[in-house]
C-alpha cells in the first residue's frame, strides 16, 4: 500500500533518509524502567529515521533563540507489533532524541502522528527538555474520514512556512492540535492568528481534563455497587458532559 501520509506530506526527495535506527539508542539515552523496556520490546518491530529536513536538503533556515535551537527536523518511522503503548513510547523518543521529532507510527493501515517541542533545560546546562506532547488518534490510510483527509491535505511541506524550522515545526504542530479539536468539533480548520491559537489550546487543555474527569467517573459508576451513589455519580458527569460541550463550542 502506498503510504498516502507521506504522498500528502511531499517531503522532496533530497530530504529522505531511510536509516534504521536500534532501539539501543533509546536504552542508551533514556531512562527506561522495566515497563518501558517491555514496551520497546514487545511493541515496535522496527524504527526508521525516514527524512531529514536541514538547511542542505530543503530551504528552511535555521532557528535559535535563548530558550531553543530548531537547526533541522527527523521524521521517524516506527512501525508496530501493537498500538498498545504507543503514547508512551512516543514520549521516551521526544525525551531521548534532542532534535524536533516528527515521529509517524504504523500498524497495518493505521497511522499516528506524534509532536513535542523542544527547549533548553534551565536546571541542566546543555540538556534539552521535550514539552506539550502531542499524539493524533489513530488513522485508517484505506478509510479515512473526511476530517481526516483535510488533515492529511493540510501537511504539505510546500504549503509550510519556510521562514525557520520553529516556524516550520510550529505549524506542523498545530495542525495536529486543530485535528484533536476536530474531533471535538466535527469540523477540521486552522486558526490563522497566533493569539487565537493560543487560546485554542487552553481550550483544548480545559477539554481534556474534563474528558478524563468523566472518565473517571464512568468508571466509578461501573464499580459502585450501591444504586444511589450510581445516581449521584452520574449526576456530576451529566453535569460535566455539559461543560465540555460548552467548551468544545469554543474550540
Amino acid at each position: 500500500m502506498t503510504d498516502s501520509l507521506y504522498t500528502s506530506m511531499a517531503i522532496p526527495d533530497a530530504c529522505q533518509l531511510g536509516k534504521r535506527v536500534f532501539k539501543k539508542l533509546f536504552h542508551e539515552n533514556a531512562k527506561l524502567g522495566a515497563t518501558d523496556k517491555k514496551a520497546f520490546r514487545e511493541d515496535i518491530d522496527t524504527i526508521t529515521w525516514q527524512y531529514t529536513l536541514k538547511p542542505s536538503t530543503i530551504p528552511i533556515q535555521p532557528y535559535k533563540v535563548d530558550q531553543r535551537e530548531y537547526h533541522e527536523v527527523a521524521v521517524l518511522h516506527v512501525d508496530l507489533k501493537t498500538r498498545r503503548r504507543t503514547a508512551r513510547i512516543a514520549e521516551i523518543m521526544h525525551r531521548a532524541i534532542p532534535y524536533p521529532l516528527l515521529i509517524v507510527f504504523a500498524h497495518e493501515t493505521m497511522r499516528a502522528v506524534s509532536a513535542a517541542h523542544k527547549r533548553f533545560s534551565q536546571a541542566e546546562k546543555g540538556a534539552i527538555v521535550a514539552e506539550d506532547f502531542i499524539i493524533t488518534d489513530w488513522i485508517d490510510l484505506s478509510a479515512p474520514t473526511q476530517i481526516q483527509k483535510d488533515f492529511l491535505a493540510s501537511l504539505t511541506v510546500s504549503a509550510l512556512p519556510h521562514t525557520h524550522f520553529f516556524a516550520f515545526y510550529t505549524a506542523i504542530v498545530d495542525r495536529l492540535i486543530a485535528l484533536d479539536c476536530a474531533r471535538l468539533t466535527g469540523k477540521y480548520y486552522l486558526e490563522s492568528r497566533a493569539d487565537k491559537r493560543r487560546a485554542r489550546c487552553k481550550r483544548l487543555a480545559a477539554c481534556h481534563d474534563l474528558e478524563n474527569r468523566i472518565e473517571e467517573l464512568r468508571t466509578a459508576i461501573k464499580k459502585e455497587a450501591q444504586f444511589n451513589r450510581q445516581v449521584e455519580l452520574n449526576t456530576k458527569m451529566k453535569e460535566l458532559e455539559k461543560k465540555l460541550k460548552a467548551e468544545s463550542s469554543r474550540l
